[in-house]
């Protein structure tokens, strides 16, 4: 699709260009019927190439290489084209009052063509292979034109030479480009992620939260939010070391991550010991549900520390609401919280809902 952007001017250009070409000199009267057949022709493709451009994107998304041939055959079609009028300027005499004009012309065009061609560059040196050649063939074949056969050979090599050396630094450039996108990803997952568990941290939390509050008011959903600290985790710190710690906060964020598992849930890292989950569209029995699924995974899942089963369980706090106009999403936030004060008022272990005689 780059190459269309940057082929784009010529679609304008080749249009009007012998129009520029015939009429300042009055060829179109002495030549009307050339005039129109070559100007036409040019004026027609120029149109179907704008009509290629408009449809591009419709075109490449269902197929690519009928997009691309659709695009050279009608590029190459202008060269022959222009190749032709070139060629006849030089050796026609009916075509020799454009022949000055003609050839400043043929510079103009080959280079610039083969600059805007230049991710392609195959592509690009056929295209300036159609301009010069048929001009440049006769050239050689005809008698007293070797100078000028010569003159236009240099001329091929030496922009073919100039697009060659373009298109490597076009793909250098595409190259640096698509490094920096992929370090600028890894440097956003990097500034999402938690360093420990590897699942979303608090920052990116609070961003989504945000951006999925204001969403359910616009659409009057229902989210939730599950607020789960592991229970008595400074003891299996001071009983088993911190490396311990680290090691069943990590496998407590895995076990959450795997159970939250639709795409528009999101489970993180909200501090210390404590995790979140905020739920889309949920609500308060089935918010419930999914801390049940959760206390069953980490009920499931063993923590094993160099040999040692350490015995790991969790409060949750949950919290439900379709936001409202005015209300603030930290609100839903200290509702859990509470709730989760609850669980741990009641004995650990255990899922709390807040509501409000709470």
């Amino acid at each position: 699709m780059d190459l269309l952007r940057r082929s784009l001017a010529g679609v304008f250009v080749y249009a009007f260009l012998l129009p520029v070409i015939f009429w300042p000199i009055g060829f179109h009267e002495i030549q009307p019927k050339l005039t129109y057949l070559f100007a036409g022709a040019m004026f027609f493709f120029s149109i179907l190439r704008l009509i290629h451009y408009v449809n591009s994107k419709r075109l490449y998304a269902l197929a690519p290489r009928a997009w691309f041939t659709a695009f050279a055959a009608l590029s190459l079609s202008q060269a022959a084209i222009l190749g032709t009028v070139f060629t006849l300027a030089i050796f026609d005499e009916r075509f020799f009052p454009i022949i000055h004009v003609s050839m400043l012309a043929l510079a103009g065009i080959a280079s610039s063509a083969l600059f805007a061609l230049s991710p392609r560059i195959r592509f690009g040196i056929l295209n300036l292979a159609i301009l010069m050649l048929p001009a440049m063939i006769t050239g050689f074949l005809s008698e007293g034109y070797l100078p000028l056969a010569v003159m236009m050979l240099v001329f091929t090599v030496y922009i073919s030479g100039i697009g060659i050396r373009a298109n490597k630094e076009y793909r250098r450039s595409f190259d640096i480009e698509i490094e920096l996108e992929a370090q600028r990803k890894e440097l956003e997952t990097l500034n999402q992620t938690d360093a420990l568990t590897s699942i979303y941290n608090r920052g990116y939390f609070n961003q989504h939260f945000e951006d999925q509050w204001q969403y359910a008011m616009r659409h009057e959903l229902e989210i939730a939010i599950l607020l789960i600290d592991v229970d008595h985790f400074k003891a299996i710190n001071d009983t088993h070391g911190h490396l311990a710690g680290d090691a069943c906060l990590v496998n407590l964020a895995y076990a959450i991550n795997k159970t939250v598992n639709r795409a528009i849930d999101v489970a993180a890292r909200y501090g210390g010991e404590e995790f979140v989950v905020l739920l889309s569209g949920c609500n308060t029995e089935q918010a419930r549900s999914m801390a049940q699924k959760i206390e069953q995974a980490i009920q499931d899942h063993k923590f094993v520390h160099e040999g040692t089963v350490i015995p790991v369980t969790v409060s949750i706090g949950i919290a439900t609401t379709m936001p409202k106009l005015k209300q603030k999403s930290s609100t839903l936030i200290d509702q859990a919280d509470q709730a989760l004060y609850q669980a741990k008022a009641q004995g650990r272990n255990r899922s709390i809902v807040f509501t409000e005689e709470e």
